[in-house]
């Protein structure tokens, strides 16, 4: 296993790690709003997510360099807010939206895992040693 999959998995499973720096912090977010929206769907994990994960996700989707599944997340978050799911209709076609903005974004594990690589050959010092 290299660093960057030891830092992955530490993100994935320990929020980060004791002490996790900036990095850490940013994938770890990324990660809990990614593993949610595989499991339910994207607009479940918004609606079960806090406000504090949420924006916790869109910043750290912002910190990879992916700004467009932050904004993904904060149009489901918009039109919760907006009323959408008042209306069945409109609860229906956010969440075929959402899914759909979101895959834009990222379309698979492998791109957040590249975003990431990505960050962390720029940005090494971001990251609690492993």
């Amino acid at each position: 296993m290299d660093v960057a999959d030891s830092i992955w998995n530490r993100a994935a499973l320990e929020s980060g790690g004791p002490t996790p720096g900036a990095g850490d912090q940013a994938l770890a977010a990324a990660l809990r709003l990614h593993s949610s929206a595989m499991s339910g769907g994207v607009l479940d994990a918004v609606e079960n997510m806090t406000d504090e994960e949420l924006d916790a996700a869109e910043a750290g989707y912002r910190w990879l360099h992916v700004p467009a599944a932050s904004e993904a997340i904060a149009a489901v978050r918009r039109a919760i807010a907006d009323g959408a799911l008042d209306d069945p209709d409109a609860a229906s076609a956010l969440e075929l939206s959402s899914e759909n903005h979101y895959d834009e974004a990222i379309e698979d594990d492998a791109a957040l895992d590249n975003a990431f690589r990505a960050r962390l050959s720029t940005d090494p010092e971001a990251f609690s040693s492993v």
